[in-house]
């Protein structure tokens, strides 16, 4: 079984690298299909769901020889400790696998989509690790309100003027804090607000893997951008790619986000020199878990991402255990074992949303959930 969890998560990964380039592909047209729109709509909280599962078990299992077992999730979400558990998780992975593959079967036909590079991906040796380049994908699950707080303080300061806009083209800001924190959640809810979209010309928002590829990366931040891709999307070289993001970015006042920065390159020797073309006034938000990252890249502001606080933890949880109203009142009786559940989760907002997926598949009784602190915690 534990094989087999390792192998799912395997397919997860590789196939959330895959449909993360068709669904930017869709959303660089305007889709008006209802159905097609409803089916990118499904495949998108297919991923979401699929992204929470891979996120933490690679969290944890970096996080595996640097931390001693104080009671929180340990790699691949405990299952290795527990043979009940690693067959339940492993039974969600396979069905979130299978669900992939039954919406992009029923997607075929949308012919915007190039969904044969999917299916020849499948059949390769290829590995994916890591997160990748993404503009579309949206985390839900923010709750409390510590976050809106802090969303409001950083839009204050990404849109407020600064006396050295007339001097630099752009200014870095930072979200520093530890893997699976809510780093990303917080720099979306700051790159959805309508301050930010009302105040710059291009909102563009790229993730960076820990082993980018610089011609991959370079088409992203086109695409994100709006340019053009020269050679219609086929050019391999980097100078050409690195002029037409040039064009596309000159002159405009644009808004950047580049998600889990874990170290400066991609920036000093990719980003940097195109993005300089920007308008006055240009704005970068970088999330990362290294003060050294933020250090390098000159960042002006920074604002650390502290854990969530037993309220806001709890609310968190009830977002995902609470599927109708009549839910609501039992999983308040449910409220005592479910904040010692929560504190084995260490304040991490992906770990209480993964533990609320495994609560729903259980009974709402103190029974059952007791069963899943003692047993699967």
């Amino acid at each position: 079984m534990l094989i087999g969890v390792s192998d799912g998560i395997k397919d997860l990964s590789i196939k959330l690298g895959d449909l993360k380039n068709f669904l930017a592909d869709a959303d660089r047209r305007n889709i008006t299909d209802e159905s097609v729109r409803g089916w990118v709509g499904e495949l998108k909280r297919a991923m979401y769901l699929a992204t929470d599962i891979v996120d933490l078990c690679q969290l944890k299992a970096m996080e595996q020889g640097q931390t001693k077992d104080r009671g929180c999730l340990n790699p691949l979400l405990v299952c290795m400790r527990n043979p009940l558990h690693a067959h339940d998780i492993g039974t969600r992975i396979k069905m979130l696998n299978q669900n992939l593959d039954d919406i992009c079967k029923r997607g075929s036909s949308f012919n915007f989509i190039k969904l044969e590079a999917y299916q020849d991906r499948k059949m390769t040796g290829y590995h994916a690790t890591g997160r990748k380049t993404d503009s579309l994908m949206e985390r839900s699950g923010a709750v409390g309100d510590k976050i809106e707080e802090d969303t409001r303080a950083l839009v204050e300061v990404l849109t407020r003027e600064a006396a050295s806009d007339k001097r630099d083209r752009f200014m870095v800001v930072a979200i520093v804090g530890a893997g699976g924190i809510g780093k990303t959640t917080l720099s979306k809810k700051v790159f959805n607000d309508d301050s930010i979209k009302g105040k710059f010309t291009k909102n563009i928002w790229l993730s960076i893997t820990q082993d980018f590829n610089d011609i991959e990366l370079l088409n992203k931040a086109i695409i994100a951008v709006g340019g053009d891709l020269p050679g219609g999307g086929g050019a391999r070289d980097r100078d050409l790619l690195v002029g037409a993001l040039n064009n596309a970015i000159r002159d405009k006042k644009f808004f950047l986000v580049l998600d889990d920065m874990w170290g400066v390159d991609a920036w000093d020797k990719l980003l940097m020199a195109p993005f300089s073309y920007g308008g006055p006034g240009s704005r970068v938000l970088i999330t990362t878990r290294h003060d050294t990252v933020a250090l390098c890249m000159k960042v002006v502001h920074y604002h650390h991402v502290d854990k969530l606080g037993a309220k806001d933890a709890w609310s968190l949880l009830k977002k995902q255990v609470v599927t109708t109203e009549k839910d609501e009142p039992e999983i308040e009786i449910l409220k005592d074992i479910g904040l010692q559940i929560i504190e084995k989760c260490d304040g991490l907002p992906l770990a209480v949303k993964v533990v609320g997926g495994l609560l729903c598949q259980r009974e709402k009784n103190q029974r059952a959930w007791q069963k899943v602190l003692n047993d699967d915690l």
